[in-house]
């Protein structure tokens, strides 16, 4: 099954934004390892000069003025025992590291600072984490009057993971958005697609012969193609149809003439003609010419039955229209030997055109006579529902395959060994009117004589 275009438009745009999203995301971790690198520095160099004041006191004298001050400090270092650790007070977790060698030893640290090597020359490194795996920025200065190192540095490790967590701070939001997103695009995507929902509304809500060209107004640039080719193709259907239409009209009344005379000049030879075979023939010629006539006059009721206009319904007596029907009809009737059962009662109305729906009846009564069995009978019957009328018209006939019954919708189909002067018009025209009034159409075996015997059914809706 095909995805909807909404759903599509929504995935490429979602699957747009996230890309974007993603895209900014590893751009902006790159590039705070950058800014990260400088930050740092920033803070070593303000974390140098706050410890500068200790390159001022051992740079105003030599180790031994430190040793008198201090005796203790000597005996340490001249023992080579630990350094002297200064007390962190600060309880950051990104604390800096400090390291003071006087020469190659180291004299001072601060508390919880890493021990890194001798310092060999000034500036700025990296430096691993003699005690584990972290990596260090460090900043190293250098007093050449008394020998003195001063080595200050921040994990770089820890940094890092502070910045990642600022970063998941400020994409959080993102991820709260991230619904609000895609309600929105799915708001803004419905929106844009409204013109293409109003134009198949507009489609769907079109009769079969409303051919019309649909209007460019409010149609989005992107959809005026599709719009302008399916006018055109409107306007083709319509001149095809029309030519059809007229095709039709025009040979059935060409027709109809020479039909005429023809026939006039058979019944002219049968009077004077006395040999039995000859007459027999000229019956048979009479017999075609009829079939002809009656083929021909089928094709221009279809014909009047294609106008585009609607039909104009009022409220009519069905019960009464198939008395009258079966009035005009009943010659065929008595020819063929049937019986007719026709409802009698109170009157049951409808919603219809008179003139169609006898055409209707007409010709579902002359289907019936035509193909029944030789001195049956025919039924009419007329039932009201809540929902509407159902009018069914039955006969005797051998049984019909369910193939033949949805042929028998076609035109000119007619059934296999049937000896029927009808020209297979009569089921096409009785359809075609049901569907102008959105009737149903039914075809089947009688329920009376199942598998036997022939039933159309139609179903009128109820009246408003």
């Amino acid at each position: 099954m095909s995805r909807s275009l909404r759903q599509r438009l929504i995935l490429i745009l979602l699957l747009l934004m996230l890309f974007a999203w993603i895209s900014a995301t590893l751009l902006t971790v790159m590039a705070s390892s950058r800014v990260l690198i400088d930050q740092v520095d920033r803070q070593l160099n303000q974390y140098s000069e706050l410890v500068y004041y200790m390159t001022q006191i051992f740079a105003q004298g030599t180790e031994e003025h430190l040793m008198e001050a201090h005796p203790g400090l000597g005996e340490l270092i001249r023992a080579n025992a630990l350094p002297i650790l200064i007390d962190s007070s600060s309880e950051e977790e990104l604390a800096p590291a400090l390291n003071v060698w006087q020469g190659d030893t180291l004299i001072a640290a601060l508390e919880g600072s890493p021990r890194f090597e001798h310092p060999e020359r000034e500036g700025f490194a990296f430096r691993k984490d003699p005690q584990g795996d972290g990596g260090w920025r460090i900043l190293v200065r250098h007093h050449s009057e008394n020998d003195l190192w001063l080595l200050v540095g921040i994990d770089l490790e820890r940094a890092r993971w502070q910045i990642l967590q600022i970063l998941g701070r400020a994409f959080f939001p993102l991820l709260v958005v991230l619904p609000l997103t895609v309600a929105v695009l799915y708001f803004g995507v419905s929106r844009g697609l409204q013109p293409i929902k109003q134009l198949a509304d507009q489609i769907a809500e079109r009769s079969p012969r409303q051919l019309d060209a649909f209007s460019l107004t409010d149609v989005p640039k992107e959809i005026v193609p599709v719009v302008e080719s399916l006018n055109n193709l409107l306007r083709r259907l319509g001149e095809a149809m029309e030519s059809e239409q007229r095709f039709t009209a025009n040979a059935a009344h060409e027709l109809k003439t020479p039909l005429a005379a023809i026939k006039t000049e058979v019944q002219l030879c049968q009077r004077q003609v006395t040999d039995p075979t000859t007459g027999d023939m000229l019956s048979r010629i009479a017999l075609r010419v009829d079939r002809a006539t009656h083929t021909v006059e089928q094709l221009l009721t279809l014909a009047r039955l294609d106008p585009e206009a609607d039909l104009p319904m009022e409220r009519v007596d069905l019960r009464a229209l198939i008395q009258a029907a079966v009035i005009d009809t009943v010659h065929v009737s008595e020819r063929a030997g049937l019986d007719i059962q026709v409802p009698e009662g109170e009157p049951v109305w409808i919603e219809g055109e008179p003139e169609s729906l006898s055409m209707l009846l007409r010709n579902a009564l002359v289907n019936a006579f035509l193909y029944a069995s030789g001195s049956s009978l025919v039924r009419v019957e007329l039932d009201e529902y809540h929902r509407g009328t159902e009018m069914r018209i039955c006969n005797d006939c051998e049984p019909i395959t369910s193939r033949d019954f949805e042929q028998l919708r076609e035109r000119f189909y007619r059934l296999p060994g049937s000896n029927s002067t009808g020209a297979g018009l009569g089921l096409s025209i009785v359809q075609r009117v049901a569907g102008r009034h959105k009737a149903s159409l039914a075809l089947g075996p009688d329920p009376q004589r199942d598998p036997r015997g022939f039933s159309l059914s139609l179903r009128f809706e109820a009246s408003s």
